[in-house]
């Protein structure tokens, strides 16, 4: 199986390579039990984690076709853009067998794509001023400082927290003064009480243990 060089905690956390699981990440999939998909807000997901809930149609197949999926598979694949919750999950039921899945190399360039989105996303709450402001051990460092200076594991696991949605303002006020101060230890320290990241599925807060 290819598998990127960079973010592979994220890439071996959003779905597997068994053909017979629910997660099988090279047909469209949908991260959640059906019983329980209207407390649930994934959307119809494709590769490792290319969520399609939040996106237009439009912006969907213009990713979708940058990772070299056919125009006909694309299109129908970005039938299910919008889609959260229990429409997403009839979506996925009524048709995963009927879209055939992308390849391995596909896969992994729709990885690349969503994965640098992310990674942007993260670099720029890292270099807000009010964050700087209120979390760096020296408030009046440069934004691109603060975020150099970051060490790379400790990015990888925060870029895995946004990819999830768990990177948020409450988030940021557990782990952002260690991830700053580039203090993996006390990082570490805040990402292994469970009890302040209830919401994060066992395997993934077992990943980003052992990642870090």
């Amino acid at each position: 199986m290819l598998e990127p060089k960079k973010g592979l905690l994220t890439f071996r956390a959003e779905g597997n390579d068994f053909k017979s699981s629910q997660d099988y990440s090279r047909k469209i999939h949908w991260p959640g039990v059906g019983s329980s998909c209207g407390n649930n807000a994934s959307g119809v997901t494709i590769g490792r984690g290319f969520d399609l809930g939040k996106r237009t149609k439009i912006s969907s197949l213009m990713i979708l076709q940058r990772a070299q999926i056919n125009t006909e598979q694309s299109e129908l694949i970005a039938s299910g853009s919008g889609m959260k919750g229990c429409s997403a999950y009839q979506f996925v039921k009524k048709n995963r067998d009927k879209i055939a899945e992308i390849t391995e190399l596909q896969q992994l360039t729709l990885f690349y794509i969503t994965y640098s989105e992310m990674e942007k996303d993260v670099e720029r709450i890292c270099k807000k001023r009010d964050v700087i402001k209120t979390y760096h051990p020296i408030p009046d460092t440069s934004p691109e400082i603060a975020w150099k200076n970051i060490p790379e594991i400790i990015k990888e696991v925060l870029i895995d927290l946004r990819y999830r949605g768990d990177y948020t303002p409450d988030s940021r006020a557990l782990i952002q003064r260690a991830a700053y101060a580039g203090d993996i230890r006390e990082f570490r320290k805040v990402l292994s009480d469970k009890s302040l990241w209830l919401r994060v599925p066992n395997d993934r807060f077992i990943r980003r243990m052992n990642s870090l």
